[in-house]
């Protein structure tokens, strides 16, 4: 059980080390780490496999197994998403023709710019997000990185940009978990800019096509407050 956690140790410093392996080496080498780190982490899930057959039969001691078992499961996690994230940086160099070798990994470029948004640092965030989005516009962190430009740009008052920020979430996602939230942004956005009733518009869209989610909710309560005002 622990010989497997140990196997884990030098795979997870090469994955700290990607960024610069690949500012370092080409393309073609990058894909042979990547073919190499796959097999790997193919065994290590089926000896994680083994381990889980193995503490359903209690054939290992409860508490020890389920403490390495999460902490497996934590690093293979870990493991499969670096893969994911080098395989598509490789993909993406490969396809836009780039030939530069400071090559980031979209997970990395993602969190950076999040931490400037979490920071207040909204006009760097939007610099972030959006040389995210240029490279990595499939990756499955696009739509919210589409969705806090919006928000980067909400939070300095910038409502007619953060509007036709928040409105391509669902132009270019739409069938994203952030539409309904994105929608409603709007609303509120138009709100502010007294335009109320085409926030209702859109309200009321909510309500239609997302029911049962909160926006749903908030939208409802929206638009109770708006005909009040209008009634008085």
């Amino acid at each position: 059980m622990f010989k497997v956690l140990a196997a884990l140790f030098p795979i997870l410093f090469l994955l700290g080390c990607m960024e610069q392996m690949a500012s370092q080496s080409d393309i073609d080498y990058l894909k042979k780490e990547v073919s190499k780190l796959q097999i790997k982490f193919n065994a290590l899930e089926a000896k994680q496999a083994e381990m889980y057959s193995k503490y359903d039969e209690n054939l290992v001691n409860t508490d020890v197994s389920s403490a390495s078992i999460q902490e497996l499961y934590k690093k293979t996690s870990k493991l499969s998403q670096d893969l994911k994230d080098l395989e598509v940086a490789v993909k993406n160099q490969k396809s836009s023709g780039d030939s530069s070798k400071n090559m980031q990994l979209p997970s990395k470029m993602y969190e950076n710019a999040y931490n400037d948004f979490l920071l207040s640092k909204y006009e760097v965030a939007i610099v972030g997000f959006k040389s995210f989005l240029k490279q990595y516009k499939d990756h499955d962190l696009a739509e919210q990185a589409q969705y806090y430009i919006g928000e980067s740009l909400y939070s300095q008052e910038k409502y007619s940009e953060a509007y036709e920020e928040y409105k391509k979430v669902e132009e270019e996602y739409s069938k994203s978990k952030l539409v309904p939230a994105a929608r409603l942004k709007m609303a509120l956005c138009l709100e502010l800019l007294n335009r109320k009733n085409d926030a209702v518009i859109i309200l009321q869209t909510i309500l239609t096509d997302y029911p049962k989610t909160a926006e749903a909710f908030t939208a409802k309560e929206k638009i109770k407050i708006y005909t009040n005002d209008k009634s008085r």
